[in-house]
Order: structure tokens, then C-alpha cells, then sequence
């Protein structure tokens, strides 16, 4: 039929409708309303002039074409109500930020562990806070509220926000906003609005940890409590060890790696965690016997699961950790505390927390004066290794 019919240049027929054909960037092909008949080429022709100039000059709003083109969506990039919505939406840019994330995570540049936490916290706090909200509506005000009502710790709060400021910093960069609203809150309302955190450290004592390891039905985990407590490694680093990062002449566990969920290794964080840790007599003993379990490679992971499996995530050890101080009777406390309980301990057995800081992987011996600093006895001196 179109061959019998002189169209218009940039007028096609399909299934009885007119097509405009046209690029602009790219090709386009736009279903219009009217039906393929003669008394209709004119009328596709104008609506074609139109949609053009409009593109060209860059006032191109969808609306104004409703009822003559069936697939408007398919210009909906162009429309300009559209593109102030995108740049301006506060729930959009959040989502765009997010695919940034996942980006990273398929890059090799964010753990997935970190993409997921970015996640929760996006769906539920960002979105119904902030979804909802044109970017300029975004003020000091509206952020001050919202870490009013989060009540969680300072660092928790900073945590959460973190994808909201760098939206509003790529917004002010791009002249949406003239002001980023983070530069003029309060430093009061970052102090008081925000509950310290509960958390707390509460190590072990001797007597707790000897009757933790008794209650262990498992040789695999007895060995890796014990080596946790006595090197004050954090679980995902115990996850990730190998026999070839122990050396037993020297005394040496090198740590250059973790494992995040879905048993993915990692760098460190930072790179004080990459560090030379002193192998203590228990950390010893405990490696000792479970190389008798793991030691037949030495790229074999020291510590397997009860199943003799890799450690998908720390829950699995959870769960175990929770059954565990219930049958030794001892008051629960997370198994972080562990690398708190190897801290304290090491502190008030005279141990410097200069040379101490560089062993648990802290950047700096600000956290242990901080956290630690009524275990501290101040002798000082390299690690007493021979009192444990």
C-alpha cells in the first residue's frame, strides 16, 4: 500500500497507522493516531514539523502531543518537564546513585557487602524520607528533622546520609541547587539529635572464655574463638586466612585480606589492616591443632565450617556463637567482642597502645585511647606473650 501512495518525506505506514521516521540524536520511529488514509498525510506531515522544532529549540514537552501520537514514551527523554523531574527528583537521583553502586560492585571497586548496606539503608530510610521531594526542597531543615527522628549514633547517621550528600554535592556542581543544604546544618544538631550509640565494650574475662571453649561441640570452631580471641582478628579477616599467610617460626600471621558475604575476598579497608600480627602461646595452640583439620594445603582456608565448607557469612557463625555461650551459661555479648576482649586484655597486661594499634589494624592509636582507655596499664613494652 505505501508503494501505491505518495507519502510525505518522513512519513511511513505500519499497521494502518502513519510512522513519523526522523533523527534527532538518533533514529526515531513515532506511532501517530491517524490512520493511513490521504486526508490524513498533511496533518502527519505538520505533526511532524512541529515535534521537530520543538526538539531543536528544546521545548519539547509531551503533554502537548497527547491524542496524536500513540508510543510518546518513547520521546520521553526530550520532554522538558521530564528532564527537570530527573534532575530535580530527590527519589530518582537516589535510584541513579544506586546504579552507580551496583556499577562499582561489577568494577571490582565496592564490596557487595557495602552495596547491599547501601541498599537497606536507601529503601528504608532515604526513599520515604527524601523520595518524594524535589531537590531544592532539600533544606537544612528537612535534613535536621530527619536526624532528629532517626535517633541513632552519630556515625550511623553519617552512614546513612551518604548517598544523600553526594547527590546534592553533584547537584550544586551541576547548578541545579545554588546550595548544598549539608554545609549549613547546625554541628549542634549532629551532637544532639543523634543518640549515643548502646554499644558498647564489654570483653571476656578468663574465667568466660576457658568455659566458651569447653561448650564448642566443634574442634573447627573451638579453634576459631580461640584464635579469635587471641589475636584480636575480626571475622571476616579469620574467614579469609590461609596456611600460607602463618608462619609458626617466626610467629607470624599476615593479614592482607577479608571475606565479605557470598564468601568474596576483599582487601582490607584501609591499609593499616594489611599488618603483621604476633602469633600468642593460645592463638598458637589453636592454630596448631586445627591444622591437623586444614593443613593438608597450604592455600587451603585454615578455618572450614563444622560441615568442613567456607564460611559463607558471619551469620553462620552467629547462630553457632549464640549456642555456644548459652550452654557455657555466660552472658551474651556479639562475636566482635572478641577482638574487644584480645584489646583490653593485651592493654592491661601492659602492653603500649602505640605498638598495639598497628597489630588489630586501627589506623591510628586514637580508637584505642578512645575506646580502651580504662584497660590501659601504662608499663608499656612490646606484647607480654608469655602470660597468655
Amino acid at each position: 500500500m505505501e508503494g501505491d501512495l505518495k507519502l510525505p518525506r518522513g512519513i511511513r505506514i505500519k499497521s494502518n497507522n502513519l510512522i513519523l521516521d526522523f533523527y534527532y540524536i538518533m533514529r526515531h520511529r513515532v506511532t501517530t493516531t491517524y490512520k493511513a488514509v490521504p486526508d490524513n498525510f498533511s496533518k502527519a506531515e505538520k505533526l511532524l514539523l512541529l515535534i521537530k522544532a520543538d526538539l531543536e529549540r528544546g521545548q519539547f514537552f509531551i503533554a502537548n502531543y497527547q491524542g496524536k501520537i500513540k508510543n510518546a514514551n518513547s520521546l520521553l527523554e526530550f520532554d522538558k518537564d521530564y528532564i527537570r523531574q530527573v534532575q530535580c527528583n530527590v527519589g530518582i537521583l537516589i535510584q541513579e546513585q544506586l546504579l552507580i553502586y551496583q556499577k562499582r560492585v561489577d568494577a571490582g571497586t565496592l564490596a557487595i557487602a557495602t552495596l547491599q548496606g547501601y541498599e537497606y539503608m536507601i529503601n528504608l530510610h532515604l526513599i520515604p524520607s527524601f523520595g518524594h521531594l524535589d531537590i531544592n526542597e532539600v533544606t537544612p531543615f528537612v535534613i535536621e528533622k530527619f536526624i532528629s527522628n532517626l535517633k541513632m549514633s552519630k556515625g550511623r547517621t553519617k552512614t546513612i546520609l551518604i548517598p544523600m550528600r553526594i547527590i546534592m554535592k553533584k547537584a550544586k556542581r551541576n547548578g541545579v541547587i545554588t546550595e548544598n543544604p549539608f554545609d549549613n546544618i547546625d554541628d549542634d544538631v549532629r551532637l544532639t539529635c543523634a543518640n549515643k550509640s548502646s554499644y558498647e565494650v564489654k570483653p571476656f574475662s578468663l574465667e568466660e572464655i576457658n568455659l566458651i571453649l569447653e561448650a564448642c561441640n566443634h574442634l573447627s570452631v573451638k579453634n576459631l574463638i580461640q584464635t579469635g580471641f587471641w589475636t584480636g582478628m575480626r571475622i571476616g579477616e579469620l574467614f579469609a586466612l590461609e596456611w600460607s599467610d602463618i608462619n609458626f617460626i617466626n610467629e607470624i600471621i599476615k593479614v592482607t585480606k577479608s571475606q565479605t558475604i557470598n564468601k568474596q575476598i576483599k582487601k582490607p579497608k584501609t591499609k593499616a589492616g594489611i599488618r603483621d600480627i604476633e602469633i600468642t602461646p593460645k592463638a598458637k595452640e589453636a592454630l596448631l591443632h586445627q591444622f591437623t583439620l586444614t593443613g593438608n594445603n597450604e592455600n587451603q582456608r585454615v578455618f572450614l565450617s563444622p560441615t568442613g565448607k567456607i564460611w559463607s557469612k558471619t551469620d553462620m557463625l552467629g547462630r553457632i556463637w549464640r549456642r555456644v555461650l548459652s550452654s557455657a551459661n555466660v552472658e551474651y555479648r556479639n562475636p566482635y567482642q572478641m577482638r574487644h576482649t584480645f584489646i583490653s586484655y593485651m592493654l592491661s597486661i601492659g602492653n603500649s597502645p602505640m605498638v598495639l594499634y598497628r597489630m588489630v589494624g586501627h589506623e591510628t592509636p586514637e580508637i584505642i585511647y578512645t575506646n580502651y582507655a580504662r584497660f590501659i596499664n601504662n608499663s608499656g613494652g612490646k606484647l607480654l606473650k608469655t602470660t597468655i
